[in-house]
């Protein structure tokens, strides 16, 4: 246990409570003692002068006759020979000459009555005397040459001369009484410090062992486990001081639950947000990175500086800047990396005194974005062209006609069925284009119910037969085992599978082979179309649904095609819940197929 502990301090000032109580008293006792010892001194001193019998027709051979003969009845003698301590001294006022002494220290030679007058002169109440008083007899210890004694002086009128009769009392006297008195004293304060120390231990444990136990749950309350309560067991201090750590203990737990809780949140967040985010501290050390960052820059960790990954990047953009100018508040950089292009928002963020701690990158990835928008243009600039070259052409023949060719017939007819197909051609192309904005925007109206998909396609093949025995082709029907009815709508899909089966017609050579088949799997239906024709490069493959593209444009458009059957196939296909998939070898053929679930 330390020396230190509160403890031990309350332990240490029982003991000088002991020590300040006793003490005084001790002292105080002392005191008393020597005053008593004093008060006898003087009250037989006195007493011996109530009975004196020396008067002023004396003379100093008288009084000091008088003093021996009456030894041993006399009070001053008494008090003069039965004690050595005692003493007494004669002393002529006038020439200040020792007459006579009775003290153990005074031998009668002349260096020694100088030495024993000039330690009488040191008495304060022998100068009393020496000042015509009667006597001196104030009750202090004079200390000379490392003895005390007690003193007292009294003057004394003769017939030839005046005297002080000077009384001595040794303090070893009573110091051996002083000494048993102190031993008893110095006892009773060993002992009661003793009692002290075991009452102060077992007292001050009533208020350390609560906080003991207080330290220890503190303790285990800082090391993290916060189930801490302790049992109140008073309504004093203690108990408030107990009361007021459950309180705390469970604020604390709350509080840390709660950060905890939405700690955990920002966690889930920050690593299941599609945008990636990237913090930096004031010095540009990255603290977080979220998985969405590193998926996004194409990297498996991020190791690098706030300066370093702007000059990656090339941007323009610099740590000193950000933190230490004031009108920055935030900016808006694109990345552009191999295969993505992100746009990054940087934005302080700040403690609550508003400080800047460090600097967030917001990762958007707007690839596909930028796509769409790239397809957009790309899909307006082909709707001009596909509407621009109709309309070139129908201007062209009509200035022609109106220029003066309108009388000749022959030509007037031919011009006008040019006009009649290029209108026709516009016709389709806004017919597709208003089917397309329907599908996109929701807006198609579906006539769904269960139909026969071999029945379906084996009409859409017998109607198409015509078609490809002008070029020359052999188009067949195959069913596989037994085919379930779907959910559809029969005008929407007859249109899908007429799409492909008239592509496979038109981008095959003459004499060419066409199958269609149709079959099942665990749960969808499937109608395959194969052909021998030109077959599609496998570049183009991955744009082949997009609106308006066109592998061969100018043959499409001789063929009369808008470049989006296949888009609308797609659209019509997915909103049956099932979807649309192109395999081509260039030169070799084509086979496209098409799953859709059927009725269970």
């Amino acid at each position: 246990m330390s020396f230190r502990s509160i403890q031990w301090r309350l332990v240490s000032i029982f003991i000088l409570i002991a020590i300040f109580l006793i003490t005084p008293v001790g002292l105080f006792l002392n005191k008393r003692v020597e005053n008593q010892n004093y008060d006898s001194f003087k009250s037989a001193i006195e007493r011996g002068f109530d009975n004196w019998l020396i008067n002023n027709n004396y003379a100093l051979e008288d009084m000091l006759s008088y003093l021996s003969v009456n030894e041993g009845r006399n009070a001053i003698i008494e008090f003069a020979i039965l004690d050595a301590y005692k003493s007494y001294t004669v002393i002529n006022k006038k020439d200040l000459c020792i007459e006579y002494s009775s003290d153990r220290f005074y031998n009668g030679n002349d260096d020694n009555g100088r030495l024993f007058l000039n330690e009488i002169l040191m008495s304060e109440n022998f100068i009393t005397v020496l000042d015509d008083n009667l006597k001196g007899d104030k009750s202090s210890l004079v200390s000379v040459n490392g003895r005390k004694y007690f003193d007292y002086a009294r003057l004394v009128n003769l017939s030839d001369g005046d005297y002080i009769l000077y009384f001595r009392y040794d303090s070893e006297a009573w110091k051996e009484t002083l000494n048993e008195f102190n031993k008893i004293i110095l006892s009773s304060l060993f002992f009661s410090v003793i009692i002290s120390v075991f009452l102060g231990y077992l007292l001050s444990r009533t208020i350390t062992s609560p906080i003991k136990k207080i330290m220890h749950k503190a303790r285990r309350l800082a090391a993290g486990e916060f189930d801490q309560m302790l049992e109140v067991k008073s309504d004093d201090e203690i108990g408030q001081l107990t009361k007021a750590f459950n309180y705390m203990a469970k604020n604390l737990k709350d509080t840390l639950n709660e950060i905890s809780s939405e700690k955990n949140k920002m966690e889930t967040i920050f690593n299941y947000m599609t945008d990636g985010l990237i913090a930096f501290n004031i010095k540009g050390q990255v603290i977080h990175v979220n998985p969405a960052s590193l998926i996004m820059l194409g990297i498996k960790e991020f190791s690098i500086t706030f300066n370093e990954f702007v000059k990656k990047y090339n941007l323009d953009l610099k740590l000193e800047d950000i933190f230490y100018l004031e009108t920055f508040t935030s900016r808006e950089v694109n990345i552009v990396t191999e295969d993505k292009t992100l746009r990054v928002y940087f934005a302080l963020f700040t403690d609550e005194y508003k400080k800047p701690e460090g600097i967030i990158a917001v990762l958007h990835d707007i690839t596909e974005q930028e796509k769409l928008e790239n397809m957009r243009k790309e899909f307006v600039a082909n709707v001009s062209h596909e509407l621009r070259t109709p309309l070139t052409s129908i201007k062209s023949y009509t200035e022609t006609l109106l220029d003066g060719d309108i009388d000749d017939r022959e030509l007037s007819v031919k011009f006008l069925k040019v006009i009649n197909s290029e209108a026709d051609r516009m016709t389709r192309l806004v017919k597709d284009l208003l089917q397309l904005s329907r599908l996109d925007n929701k807006q198609m109206k579906w006539n769904m119910k269960e139909i026969s998909i071999v029945n379906l396609v084996k009409y859409t093949v017998n109607k198409m037969q015509i078609e490809a025995k002008n070029k020359g082709h052999t188009l067949v029907c195959h069913v596989i085992g037994d085919i379930p009815d779907i959910i559809g709508d029969k005008d929407r899909l007859e249109q899908v599978i007429v799409n492909i089966i008239s592509n496979a017609i038109k981008y095959t050579q003459e004499d060419g082979n066409i199958s269609v088949y149709i079959g099942k799997n665990y749960s969808e239906v499937y109608v395959k179309v194969t052909d021998n024709g030109v077959g599609i490069p496998e570049e183009d493959l991955p744009r082949i649904f997009e609106r308006f593209y066109r592998v061969d444009k100018a043959r499409s458009r001789e063929m009369g095609g808008t470049g989006l059957g296949l888009s609308i196939a797609r659209e019509i296909v997915e909103a049956h819940g099932g979807n649309i998939s192109i395999n081509s070898e260039y030169g070799k053929g084509t086979e496209v197929l098409i799953k859709i679930p059927f009725v269970k």
